[in-house]
């Protein structure tokens, strides 16, 4: 029998504690042939080699090994774990897997897939689908998704690829902090840090808020550890202090993700003189994200609709990008920026028939099914766009 949503997620995450490593990532386009790239099964990152193998593949060499594959309520079945070193390759596959899973493969683009061993040759592996689990289980180990996967081991993680530099500078600055700050200092504090040690070189609107989100990721974790160090080092005198805690933490970690990405997307577009009013004012008490030129220019019927535009925020879509469909009843074709690593081409369909476009970052377009990758919108053409408007 298969498991209801919340079953599944606090399986998934007890099975993540009790054996204490896991590799996760968003399922791409490309892991389920939808770029027409010819390159079968699951892509694994190379930080997860010794997640898969006991031995990390050397180049000019190929080896591979089968895996049993446990996803609850099904029978187990085996999988295959290729690393090709031959040629210009160099890269691990699990292969095998979706023609013996219960899962159809082109729906599970954008959800999150959890390899969990038992031991070299068994795995558990939940494929988790709704936003709210997915970032659940995310917060629960204090991951970033940003690169597109994450490895998670006796609480070593490894999910960005941050310069030393960078690092140093986050550590330094990090420690200056006792308590949490309001989330547009931290939003400030990121912009700040990431200027200081990329100073010369030039990121396009697409790289860097790209760039902001991940460094204040980072920012954040670091600030955490600080601020929580006391009670790594002792421990609990009672149940209850400790869910309390646990439960501060996981509820701050989901607040600040969303709050994080519309200051850093305010502060990119009043760095073009962009006009905009953030929050926006609609209908009643509605508060779109973003809308432009103004409030009162909503406001004002006898400013024309084609000259108003829409700008939803949202980290993540999947399910949430309904909710923007009523916020401004003035402006049809709506805008959803988002930092979404992929969607079924099921959803980007009624997406499109409902006028949203999507704005996503240049490096994850290709995170999305080729067929519809000419749908999306660049930061930058978004920009353009706005800049065009309004000059």
């Amino acid at each position: 029998m298969q498991q209801n949503n919340s079953e599944k997620l606090m399986s998934a995450i007890g099975a993540a504690k009790k054996f204490g490593r896991f590799y996760c990532k968003i399922i791409s386009a490309n892991d389920a042939d939808l770029t027409g790239a010819h390159q079968a099964g699951i892509y694994i990152a190379k930080q997860a080699w010794h997640i898969f193998f006991e031995e990390k593949g050397r180049k000019g060499e190929n080896k591979d090994k089968f895996i049993k594959v446990y996803i609850e309520g099904y029978i187990p079945f085996e999988s295959r774990v290729i690393y090709y070193g031959k040629g210009t390759r160099n890269e691990y596959r699990l292969t095998r897997f979706w023609n013996q899973s219960p899962f159809h493969k082109e729906e599970q683009v954008g959800n999150l897939i959890i390899f969990i061993p038992v031991d070299h040759e068994n795995f558990k592996v939940w494929i988790l689908d709704t936003e709210e689990e997915i970032e659940l289980f995310l917060n629960t180990f204090s991951l970033s998704i940003m690169e597109n996967h994450a490895v998670y081991d006796e609480g070593t993680i490894k999910d960005i690829d941050l310069s030393a530099k960078l690092e140093q500078e986050i550590e330094k600055v990090s420690a200056l902090f006792n308590d949490f700050p309001e989330t547009i200092q931290l939003a400030e504090t990121a912009r700040k840090v990431h200027k200081c040690v990329y100073k010369k070189k030039a990121f396009s609107p697409d790289h860097i808020l790209l760039e902001w989100v991940k460094t204040e990721y980072n920012v954040f974790r670091a600030i955490e550890k600080n601020v929580y160090k006391d009670y790594l080092t002792k421990p609990f005198n009672d149940l209850e202090t400790l869910i309390t805690v646990a439960n501060s933490v996981l509820n701050r970690r989901k607040s600040r993700a969303g709050k994080s990405l519309e200051h850093h997307v305010d502060f990119l577009l009043t760095s073009y003189n962009i006009p905009f009013s953030h929050p926006g004012k609609s209908e009643g008490n509605k508060k779109p994200d973003f809308l432009f030129p103004s409030n009162d220019a909503y406001a004002n019927f006898s400013f024309p609709e084609t000259d108003l535009i829409f700008l939803g925020v949202k980290t993540t879509c999947k399910d949430r990008w309904r909710q923007i469909l009523n916020e401004a009843d003035r402006i049809k074709e709506k805008h959803l920026l988002t930092l979404q690593q992929g969607i079924s081409p099921n959803q980007l369909d009624e997406m499109a028939a409902e006028k949203v476009i999507l704005v996503v970052p240049k490096p994850y377009h290709s995170f999305y099914p080729a067929a519809y990758q000419h749908r999306l919108w660049t930061i930058e053409k978004f920009i353009q766009f706005a800049e065009e408007k309004y000059s």
